[in-house]
């Protein structure tokens, strides 16, 4: 019995491979192999030795690799099932042929999908991916629902009042203490608040912060007074919410309402007391007293203002270069700055205009928001800055706000991964039968002007030719491909394979050389595409 891994670190999904065959299983590991930037692999030979590895190693998904499916594969899928520990494991499972009574039979035992023999490699990996996401929002979905659960307990054993609106301002779900504190049910205090003045004086302070939430999409909160059941006088605090969904769509109000009564009354105890100690200068212990009182409400207002500013400094700096935010916060104002060399990379997605006459809208924004999410995080990684997106149309930076000599070569690695990300999403869209999204890349490099101009709408901007000639990189590319200008290459040229397309005239500009990259040199590379940078690259990078 033998037991071989593929190790990893980082971020890997760790594969666990059971089968009834050696040969296939190795065959199996080798075809995932390919992929070890993203999984390692375990193989179990048995089911005795599948159970040991997954109990001591948890994985992200199980491979069950059969002839065919019989009862003894079903028995291992409904055995790894049945045990506590492994019951959230995924298994998929690679066979032959086999009939759909059998099919039934294994995904009754816990199989969730099912790929044929001989196993097509992308094919593969595609299935892998897919069962894990789905697995990993399917505990997030149960983690959830079990938050959900605890939160509803704590809420409706809460003293306050808390009620949830529709976006029409009315009462959609109350818990058990808004009976408490006004008397009645949601139905009878709408009818009371039609036909009583201070209930109505409610109404309108609602009303009010209504129309402040919905204009200004922030909490507001007030206070307001009834009269209970028992004819006393009470005064209420709320706090009122908007909530939105993940299109920026209004979908609810959520109100908290604390009584205050106690505190009105003891507000206006703390009046008279003070009046009486400034005029007759007794009683300095009680003075003394309320002083401290007051130093603890300026400590708690203190408090509430730094965390407002705490929310107010990451939103500046979410919209800006840290090195910016922090001058706007010092001096209000940022100089803009000279910089020498900077690298500009423009996307472009081809055909974007026919795409909007065929698409939903709706659909049409969630993915573009999709692609720019992912070339967000794909440019962080490589240090570069966000400059803005027109429509479908993407711009960046390397070199600013902090210069580096390496931004040329930055910036081509991250137009490569993009251009890898959009490649392997149109070989799905593809697959699925749904229009592709061709994209245009373009990088030149050069000097600009940074900075932030304007008090009103400000935003981080760059200016000069060099923004001009990237985006005319862009525009006179092809789909598929980075079209870079002759400066980036003379920076590039030492690591990466391009093609040269000659002298291309560019409108406002003389003629300009123009390349395509088509990937990493052989010998800084560790694939054939000439995509993932080796370790002698990555050092010869570091020293730039």
């Amino acid at each position: 019995m033998s037991l071989s891994s593929l190790h990893g670190t980082g971020l890997k999904k760790h594969l666990l491979i059971g089968g009834d065959q050696k040969k296939s299983l190795l065959l199996l590991r080798k075809t995932l192999e390919v992929f070890h930037a993203e999984f390692t692999v375990d193989t179990a030979g048995s089911q005795a030795e599948l159970f040991r590895c997954a109990r001591k190693r948890k994985p992200d998904l199980i491979i069950l690799d059969y002839c065919k499916i019989d009862c003894k594969s079903v028995e291992v899928a409904g055995s790894v099932k049945q045990v506590s520990l492994t019951s959230g494991i995924p298994i998929i499972m690679t066979t032959d042929f086999s009939s759909s009574r059998d099919i039934q039979n294994a995904i009754n035992a816990g199989v969730i999908d099912f790929i044929r023999k001989p196993v097509e490699r992308s094919e593969l990996l595609i299935l892998i991916k897919t069962v894990i996401e789905h697995n990993r929002l399917l505990m997030e979905n149960i983690r959830q629902a079990n938050e959900l659960k605890k939160l509803s307990l704590i809420v409706n054993s809460s003293d306050n009042s808390i009620i949830i609106y529709d976006v029409d301002g009315n009462i959609e779900w109350v818990n058990s203490a808004f009976e408490k504190i006004y008397g009645c049910n949601p139905v009878d205090f709408k009818e009371k608040s039609a036909i009583h003045p201070e209930m109505s004086e409610s109404g309108k302070r609602f009303s009010a912060a209504l129309k402040q939430c919905r204009e200004k999409k922030t909490w507001v909160s007030y206070e307001h007074s009834l009269t209970g059941t028992d004819g006393e006088k009470k005064w209420l605090h709320t706090s009122l919410t908007p909530v939105f969904n993940e299109s920026g769509k209004l979908e609810n109000f959520i109100a908290v309402e604390t009584e205050i009564t106690g505190l009105k009354l003891a507000e206006t105890r703390l009046i008279h007391q003070n009046n009486d100690l400034i005029k007759l200068t007794v009683n300095l212990e009680q003075a003394n007293q309320k002083l401290a009182e007051q130093r603890l409400e300026i400590q708690n207002k203190k408090k509430e203002i730094e965390e407002q500013k705490k929310i107010s400094d990451n939103l500046l700096l979410n919209i800006f270069p840290y090195e910016i935010g922090e001058q706007l916060k010092m001096k209000g104002t940022a100089t803009p700055k000279h910089y020498r060399m900077v690298s500009v990379m423009f996307t472009d997605f081809a055909g974007f205009s026919k795409l909007t006459e065929i698409t939903p809208v709706h659909e049409l924004i969630r993915e573009l928001n999709f692609y720019f999410e992912k070339f967000d995080e794909i440019i962080r990684r490589h240090f570069i800055e966000k400059i803005k997106t027109m429509g479908d149309s993407y711009m960046c930076a390397g070199g600013i706000p902090l210069r580096n000599r390496s931004n040329p070569i930055d910036t081509v690695l991250a137009a490569m991964e993009i251009q890898d990300l959009v490649n392997r999403l149109n070989k799905q869209k593809k697959k699925e039968g749904r229009e592709i999204w061709e994209i245009r890349t373009g990088i030149h490099t050069g000097e600009v002007i940074a900075g932030v101009i304007g008090r009103q709408k400000m935003a981080y901007d760059i200016w000069g030719k060099t923004v001009n000639t990237a985006s005319q990189m862009e525009s006179k590319g092809k789909t598929g491909m980075i079209n870079i200008s002759e400066t980036t290459y003379m920076h590039i040229k030492d690591y990466f394979d391009c093609t040269y397309r000659g002298k291309i005239s560019v409108k406002h500009l003389d003629q300009v050389d123009m390349y395509f990259v088509n990937g990493l040199k052989p010998e800084f590379s560790v694939d054939k595409n000439g995509f993932e940078p080796n370790n002698e690259f990555k050092k010869i990078l570091a020293t730039y």
